[in-house]
């Protein structure tokens, strides 16, 4: 017995460093957590809240009067009131609608650091309607099961993601480097100033513009599914970002039956699995 205390209080000392050598290793570890990735992270998650909070009306109010007219222009395609040669309001203004909601989207994909939110439940729902609203034009899952003698051309209907990207960034106001306002889009009549004289503007809005021209309402045409599934996952995101429909008007989703029987069928899958399906139009 006595050799046992005898062993134990001759390596007392080194039990002691050893504990003291684990502890400090363990107290550095926890320190690099906090400092390197803990705190990082949550100072981007507070950063991104406060920016969706604060740009969640802006996108709201673009997105419901992008919503507006591009039920108008669905509705009243057969006017080719977008063609008229002798009139450019109703273009211009389409296309600014639609480049002021990308500005925001930019502004929300720079600022609001999307990807850092998605383990709320709230922000993940938001990042999937938000994204959403692209992939009707700049990707291929609405179109996976229609063959190219069903509907033609569905490459050349694609409207390039980056090219979005580039016209959000187009439409963002410039700001002083301390940014101490927040960042705005541009108004209608700098868009249509800079429309006419920047050959940059008009490089990256013909995409657009090739999207939007001579449309006709069938269902074998690429470009006028690619648009009509794009204002059903827009109207979607509006319902969405006001549910209480505090701020704009409730709508129906009508235009089902103006797409390919393939097309709506998914659209309609995606609908009901996201819990919109109450919103389409018998």
């Amino acid at each position: 017995m006595g050799g046992l205390f005898q062993s134990f209080e001759e390596n007392s000392f080194v039990w002691i460093l050893i504990s003291g050598g684990i502890g400090g290793i363990i107290g550095s570890l926890i320190k690099f957590l906090f400092e390197q990735v803990i705190g990082p992270r949550y100072v981007r998650a507070t950063e991104a809240k406060v920016a969706l909070r604060q740009y969640i009306y802006p996108i709201l109010r673009s997105a419901d009067a992008l919503d507006r007219r591009l039920e108008n222009f669905i509705r009243f395609v057969d006017r080719k009131w977008f063609d008229d040669p002798e009139d450019d309001y109703y273009r211009l203004s389409t296309l600014y609608l639609l480049g002021s909601y990308f500005g925001w989207c930019k502004i929300l994909e720079d600022e609001a650091f999307l990807e850092y939110e998605t383990s709320d439940k709230r922000a993940k729902e938001f990042s999937i309607h938000f994204y959403r609203v692209f992939k009707g034009i700049t990707g291929y899952y609405y179109f996976q099961n229609v063959d190219e003698e069903e509907m033609p051309s569905i490459d050349e209907a694609v409207v390039p993601r980056f090219a979005l990207t580039a016209i959000g960034e187009l439409m963002i106001k410039d700001q002083d480097p301390s940014k101490t306002s927040p960042s705005k889009v541009l108004q209608f009549i700098e868009f249509t100033k800079q429309f006419e004289q920047s050959e940059e503007f008009r490089r990256w809005f013909r995409y657009l513009e090739e999207l939007l021209s001579g449309l006709r309402r069938a269902k074998n045409v690429a470009k006028w599914n690619r648009l009509v599934v794009f204002a059903i996952n827009l109207r979607i995101f509006v319902s969405f970002l006001d549910t209480a429909q505090r701020h704009t008007t409730p709508r129906q989703i009508y235009y089902l039956r103006y797409l390919h029987p393939k097309v709506a069928a998914r659209v309609e899958r995606e609908l009901t699995k996201s819990g919109y399906s109450t919103l389409l139009q018998a």
